[in-house]
């Protein structure tokens, strides 16, 4: 399976493998992980697992595309071509859909009237909230990046180097703009300034227009800026983001020019998670640190038990972190404090 997956991706996206990381989204009660055979809600509490699906493993059913959580439901896809929406309280199904040709990777989206849904096959679909098809967007390579809805519109990354902007109603496209690289994460949104932030395989951060598609402006380091993975995130006005070398930039949001720099000390592929008044970043050998805001001072360092390549889920007051290795899940608090480790009974 992960041989087909670098198929899928040969060409246009080169890098750490991320197939195979468990997908992991939560709230203040539950966290909720993709992984292989299962999808497990996990009290966000105690650590303790309050349901799986399915009950029973089958080999040709495989997770790894993070849970959707929204109106009670939990929408998920699959390696077997499905995506289905379950009860977050008992994982019992609602419906599933099953008209795709290919594997859902992807993280869905929905404004509660549509559920935006990605798949490898090169479609984007649109389901109604009771599973029917409302349309699909086409292109000419798959899609792994979360969608993002602002108002009535759908902005998408593809792997065909383009950032598109759907009409989240009909599908039609209302603005195309052709980047540098195959897109695999989400654009970042900045309602003050109307533009997209977005990362690419062709080593470069673009600014883009959201309502025209425009480039704004383009951030390369002078040619030494490695593959993006993840989606930049904004705070104390900079738009900050991390390559997969390591380095991780505040940039002026304004022009790409660069406030500030500094070294994670390894390979990055998660993606930043903002906290109050810190920054986490977590490198795939598992190293995982908080900064200050304000200096970029080191506040503290854990170690993962694995590797991570997943950018961590902030609920409540956890820090929740998938992993591949001897754990699944693992919760940290604000303060660096392990809660609790999850690894699947049988």
């Amino acid at each position: 399976m992960l041989a087909l997956t670098a198929l899928v991706l040969g060409g246009c996206a080169m890098g750490p493998r991320a197939d195979g990381t468990p997908g992991v989204s939560a709230d203040e009660s539950a966290a909720y992980v993709s992984y292989q055979q299962f999808v497990y809600k996990i009290d966000a509490a105690a650590g303790t697992e309050v349901w799986r699906y399915p009950q029973s493993a089958s080999a040709q059913v495989i997770f790894y595309a993070p849970p959707t959580i929204a109106d009670g439901k939990v929408y998920v896809g699959d390696f077997a071509n499905r995506f289905q929406s379950l009860s977050s309280e008992n994982g019992i199904v609602d419906w599933i859909f099953s008209e795709a040709k290919g594997w859902f990777e992807a993280k869905a989206a929905t404004d509660g009237t549509y559920i935006i849904a990605p798949n490898l096959d090169r479609n984007v679909y649109c389901l109604n909230v009771d599973g029917s098809l409302a349309w699909t967007y086409s292109s000419e390579f798959g899609f792994m990046a979360e969608p993002v809805i602002i108002e009535d519109v759908v902005y998408i990354s593809s792997m065909d180097h383009h950032l598109v902007a759907l009409d989240i109603a009909t599908g039609d496209v209302l603005w195309k703009t052709k980047l540098n690289g195959a897109l695999v994460s989400a654009p970042y949104y900045d309602a003050e300034r109307g533009a997209l932030f977005v990362g690419s395989m062709g080593k470069v951060l673009t600014a883009v227009d959201s309502q025209s598609g425009e480039i704004l402006w383009a951030f390369n380091n002078n040619g030494e800026l490695s593959s993006v993975w993840a989606t930049p995130v904004m705070f104390d006005g900079n738009i900050v983001f991390t390559d997969e070398s390591g380095k991780i930039f505040g940039l002026n949001p304004d022009d790409g020019s660069v406030n500030w720099a500094l070294d994670a000390g390894g390979n990055v592929t998660a993606g930043i998670l903002p906290l109050e008044s810190s920054f986490v970043v977590v490198r795939e050998d598992g190293t995982l640190t908080v900064y200050n805001m304000s200096d970029r001072a080191p506040v503290w360092t854990r170690t993962v038990d694995g590797e991570v390549y997943s950018t961590p889920v902030l609920a409540g007051d956890k820090i929740f972190i998938g992993v591949k290795g001897n754990v699944l899940l693992q919760a940290y608090d604000l303060n660096g404090n392990l809660v609790w480790s999850f690894t699947p009974g049988k």
